[in-house]
């Protein structure tokens, strides 16, 4: 249908979080899209409630996905941001239960230098604390930085043919976002297959 109402009435109404429209069967992904978030809003969330909404929706899988937006914001030390998203991990962990999470970690990402595109010079750094970050917290890590090409490659997602990000030097268009979607699907099941060859590290 494309539009879709609901009309409740009585003498106390309901508080309304969500509504999950999943099939019963197959594989849902749902995504909470924090715009402009580094990840640090979940410990608002009362845990209890996290944990009603992780059983409801019977929840196999957490991708911690966040970071990109610390990028304009170069310090020397991100020890900072690890301890933030430690805390945050922490509370998801606790709200999940055996609910394996996993970390993505942040994208290259470029700004302009003497007229070309460079990647901002401290993006290993908030990689690192976010690898940090998940390996404190019992959490697997992914690399997006070095999956897409590490150091200045932004630059070829953006003037690949066709053009896999935008002209930002930021974010993935669709078939940029499919690829490295793709790209960790294949890394995922990697891990998999060596968990069941007993070849897991």
């Amino acid at each position: 249908p494309e539009d879709l109402r609901f009309e409740v009435s009585g003498a106390n109404l309901p508080h309304f979080y969500a509504l999950s429209l999943d099939q019963p069967a197959g594989i849902a992904v749902d995504n909470i899209a924090w715009r402009g978030s580094r990840g640090a809003e979940f410990t608002k969330i009362e845990q209890q409630v996290l944990t009603r909404f992780f059983r409801q929706l019977n929840v196999k899988l957490i991708i911690f996905q966040f970071g990109v937006n610390v990028v304009p914001h170069v310090v020397k030390s991100y020890d900072f941001y690890e301890r933030q998203l430690i805390r945050q991990l922490q509370y998801l962990k606790q709200a999940a239960g055996e609910i394996p999470v996993l970390v993505v970690g942040v994208s290259d990402m470029s700004r302009k230098v003497n007229g070309w595109y460079e990647s901002y010079p401290n993006i290993t750094k908030i990689r690192d604390a976010q690898r940090n970050a998940a390996f404190k917290s019992n959490c697997a890590f992914w690399d997006m930085y070095e999956a897409m090409g590490g150091h200045n490659s932004m630059p070829a997602w953006v003037f690949a043919e066709p053009s896999l990000a935008r002209k930002d030097f930021t974010h993935f268009n669709f078939r940029g976002a499919s690829l490295i979607a793709q790209m960790l699907y294949n890394a995922i099941m990697n891990e998999y297959a060596k968990y069941n060859s007993g070849k897991a590290e």
